[in-house]
């Protein structure tokens, strides 16, 4: 019988995030796999959902998607390439997705007995919510036997660097199963894809409950010593509009070379005890001299502090998790800059604004409120 799993305990710090837009995850892997490889730190192990994308591995083409891209992006659909094996497959809101970025060095040195722990994970975690699922020779991933035929449950790829896997599992639970029918997933073109609640309907788990059981199936298979972790710092981001000639204006300004040298609208951190509204108030209020009525996008997400970007010394890696508002102020509003922290500021139009913003969050909050205002 095939080992799975491994045996000797390895410190590593596991992490919930939540939602993580796909672009942010790249970087993020790509950060924790340089900070695993030196041998002096604890794995890390990322469980999170992405936003709805189709990431096409080595061995993929864009005929595997079977839409235009004028399709995709009517229905909020990115592609990435990425150095995964593989073909194309989905991830989306509703997805475990599981980012093990565990060095597989010395003892640990078996890329067939990590990928078995990946899929016994997954395995347990639908054996825990009473799906019995499967390894399916020649398929990696997990597999269902439904009255369709074998459909997948949970998806597989890895990249492989200096014994340092990135990449790794999604497992679906409730996603959109309808953006898998505008590929060939995987490239399997005779067998189907499942989730939790298409197998159970209203008793299946919410995103939460199986991320935290897969959470614990992966210390225990992968022989991880759960490190303490830091919680995730909080921010807000209000992004900040008028009526204008030609249609909406968003306020976008420059912050100076010590805060980032980036064009945003308003963000700023949650202060201990404060609630999210409030913080976006103030820091509305602090950041333009200016005050209205806060509407939530409905929108957070976590990424990856760089710590080079801000001038914070390294160390334990950082994460945050930024809450998205929008707030309407009057046309002849006059804006008042806190000088400390801005150098500059403009009034553009959405596209103009979307050209100007360095990061996806802030671009993912602007097509909500665009979608907000047309609706």
């Amino acid at each position: 019988m095939l080992a799975i799993g491994f045996d000797a305990p390895r410190p590593a710090q596991v992490r919930v995030l939540g939602r993580v837009l796909y672009s942010a995850g790249m970087r993020m892997q790509q950060a924790m796999a340089e900070y695993v490889a030196d041998g002096t730190h604890p794995d890390q192990v990322l469980i999170l959902e992405h936003n709805p994308v189709f990431t096409l591995g080595r061995n993929a083409t864009r005929q595997d998607i079977h839409v235009s891209d004028a399709f995709l992006e009517e229905h909020g659909v990115e592609v990435f390439q990425t150095d995964r094996g593989g073909q194309v497959t989905y991830h989306g809101p509703g997805q475990v997705v599981v980012y093990a970025i565990c060095s597989l060095k010395g003892a640990r040195q078996d890329l067939g007995r990590f990928v078995r722990g990946l899929e016994e994970a997954m395995i347990r975690t639908a054996a825990d919510f009473g799906v019995p699922a499967d390894r399916l020779k020649g398929f990696p991933g997990v597999w269902v036997g439904t009255p369709r035929g074998q459909e997948k449950l949970g998806a597989l790829g890895i990249h492989l660097k200096r014994w340092i896997p990135t990449h790794g599992i999604a497992f679906n639970v409730r996603p959109d199963l309808a953006h898998f029918r505008w590929i060939t997933p995987c490239g399997i073109t005779d067998k189907g894809v499942c989730s939790l609640q298409s197998l159970r309907s209203d008793s299946a788990p919410t995103w939460q409950q199986a991320a935290e059981r897969m959470a614990g199936h992966l210390v225990d298979i992968l022989a991880l010593d759960p490190q303490p972790v830091s919680p995730l710092s909080q921010s807000v981001s209000a992004l900040t509009w008028r009526r204008g000639a030609n249609g909406p204006e968003v306020l976008m300004m420059l912050r100076r070379p010590d805060q980032g040298l980036w064009w945003s609208s308003v963000t700023g951190m949650v202060e201990p005890g404060e609630s999210l509204e409030a913080a976006a108030h103030r820091e509305l209020l602090e950041e333009t001299g200016l005050s209205g009525t806060l509407r939530p996008l409905d929108f957070s997400h976590a990424f990856w502090v760089d710590p080079k970007l801000i001038g914070l010394p390294d160390g334990e890696p950082r994460f945050n998790r930024e809450s998205c508002f929008q707030v309407e102020v009057p046309s002849d509003a006059v804006i008042r800059l806190a000088p400390e922290e801005h150098s500059e500021c403009r009034w553009s139009s959405i596209s103009e604004a979307r050209e100007l913003m360095r990061w996806e969050g802030s671009k993912a909050a602007l097509r909500l409120l665009e979608k907000q205002l047309e609706g």
